[in-house]
């Protein structure tokens, strides 16, 4: 039969216009399931075909192995499940969009039941080769390497390569360096790392169990990096949340202990346990609500280590914005550092407490010559000589200082903020307490909230200034009643914050101090899990 010219020509469209869709369909978000008892040759949609790798893995082969993530794609993670060294460095080459990033996660529903009969508990990136093998190697993409530096992506679990991916809720263990990480293996090691990139987020991830080997003495910095943060753009939107950090099974105390500082640009809502430094930021950001304890001493004897050091001032203004966060029970370590050139920073509702030896210090700035401004609110300094060290390392001042309503407790009663020449100069509203009058008025770290007011009538109440005008842009001047600790919540090791900040009022007198007494309260952050039974560690 004779096609017709209209059929001859509607026909091809048809069909051009039926393969245009089909091709374009591949690029549609999907949800990847990956399981190790998966297969890479598997489709991966469903929990029923998983995969065995995700793709980045150098392990991955078949469908995983070829795939490319596109914007919105969701890889769930089967819980309990271990992946071994030979699957890293994930190198993450694929990246979302806003609105849309890449996002690898799990489904609490789903784990291996045989190595969690009861309940759910994190997938686990582990740097052992096996299951059967406790002997330390490093990571290099092949199966792991006993010493020596990693070329590639580094002696790494992860290596953000593409913008616009979120990881949650992973457990990363075993980390551990042969190398000389000060020196020629300098930023190599770590759990993760990104490199010219913006919008990563890393979030409810627990590391533990890191090791280190060889060390050289006096090199390049103060130690090394075990998330590091380099090139252009460097993530001024990246985000580290709800993280624990905990290497005090491994090793902890007084002495020497490995592991150093997490370059990363905004870390919030975490906790920092047994870490010979915490938190180390080039680029400036946000560091707020995290607890870090149990700080020992640098591999490097010849140089300090540090709980909390701006080392830089790149990036998102030169602006850091450090709050809420208790630093205590620390062996050794300048509790706070900052003050680069260029810089400007917001310190407010921070406790530093519990310097556990000779060595444990509390705030000691500026860093380095010609900061911009330091503001230095409502803190709570107790152990140490002075409230704020001025000028401890020998540099001048520049630009702004201020220092108001900060609680000082020790031995003397000191209130000092030492005598900067910045320009301008605001001290005012300090209180100094000796150890004996803190104690008879209450303040003690003994309190469920640490160095708190006990009742109306205590000293810091309404002793303080109004400092509404003088805050910065889209931060509360809340007080610090929201505090997060490492808890247990069914077996699973995480980050729990609890507690209502505290409204300051818009005018009339504010308390000393951190805390706020009695002023009512504000909506605090939503803060998960909620509901569960948890045991504090």
């Amino acid at each position: 039969m004779k096609r017709s010219g209209l059929a001859s020509v509607l026909l091809p469209s048809a069909l051009a216009l039926l393969a245009s869709f089909f091709t374009a369909s591949t690029t549609f978000a999907t949800t990847f399931y990956v399981s190790n008892g998966g297969s890479d040759s598997n489709n991966g949609t469903s929990k029923t075909t998983p995969w065995a790798h995700v793709p980045g893995m150098p392990s991955a082969t078949g469908t995983a192995g070829s795939y490319s993530a596109v914007p919105g794609d969701t890889f769930i993670l089967r819980g309990c499940d271990v992946w071994y060294n030979s699957n890293f460095p994930m190198a993450l080459s694929r990246g979302g969009s806003s609105g849309n990033p890449v996002t690898i996660t799990v489904d609490q529903t789903w784990y291996n039941t045989t190595s969690c009969p009861s309940t759910w508990n994190r997938p686990i990136f582990d740097a052992n080769t096996s299951s059967s093998s406790s002997a330390p190697m490093e990571i290099n993409g092949s199966g792991g390497q006993s010493s020596g530096c990693v070329g590639g992506n580094g002696n790494y679990f992860v290596a953000f390569t593409a913008s616009y991916i979120t990881l949650s809720w992973v457990e990363m263990r075993n980390l551990y360096y042969a190398n000389d990480a000060q020196n020629t293996c300098w930023a190599g090691n770590g759990w993760w790392r990104a490199d010219s990139v913006d919008y990563i987020t890393v979030s409810n991830s627990y590391e533990h169990a890191w090791s280190m080997g060889t060390y050289s003495a006096n090199k390049v910095g103060d130690a090394d990096i075990l998330v590091w943060v380099d090139g252009s753009p460097a993530c001024p939107h990246c985000r580290l949340d709800y993280n624990v950090a905990n290497n005090c099974a491994t090793t902890h105390g007084s002495g020497t202990l490995p592991g150093g500082s997490l370059d990363f640009v905004n870390v919030t809502h975490s906790i920092f346990k047994c870490m010979s430094n915490a938190i180390k930021p080039i680029f400036a950001g946000e560091i707020g609500w995290n607890e870090v304890t149990l700080n020992g001493e640098s591999p490097d004897p010849t140089v300090h280590d540090n709980v909390i050091e701006t080392v830089d001032a790149q990036g998102n203004g030169g602006v850091y914005y450090i709050h809420d966060n208790r630093l205590h029970d620390y062996y050794s370590g300048e509790g706070l550092q900052i003050g680069n050139p260029g810089e400007t920073d917001y310190v407010w509702n921070n406790s530093w407490y519990g310097l556990l030896q000779v060595g444990g210090n509390g705030p000691q700035v500026p860093q380095s010559e010609t900061p911009v401004a330091m503001y230095f609110w409502n803190n709570a300094i107790v152990g140490w000589g002075d409230c704020i060290n001025d000028a401890s390392h020998g540099y001048t001042w520049s630009g702004a200082f201020y220092s108001q309503n900060n609680l000082c407790i020790n031995s003397t009663g000191s209130n000092g903020s030492g005598s900067p020449s910045a320009k301008p100069v605001t001290i005012s509203n300090n209180l100094g307490l000796t150890d004996a009058q803190a104690t008879a008025d209450g303040y003690a770290a003994s309190q469920a909230i640490p160095f708190s007011p006990a009742s109306g009538s205590s000293v810091t109440v309404s002793a303080g200034a109004n400092l509404t005008s003088l805050w910065p842009a889209g931060f509360s001047t809340a007080d610090a009643s929201l505090i997060c600790t490492q808890q247990t919540v069914n077996t699973v090791v995480q980050s729990v914050c609890s507690g209502t900040p505290n409204a300051r009022p818009a005018s009339g007198a504010w308390d000393i101090g951190p805390y706020q007494f009695g002023a009512g309260s504000t909506t605090s952050k939503l803060l998960p899990p909620t509901g569960l039974k948890a045991t504090v560690q």
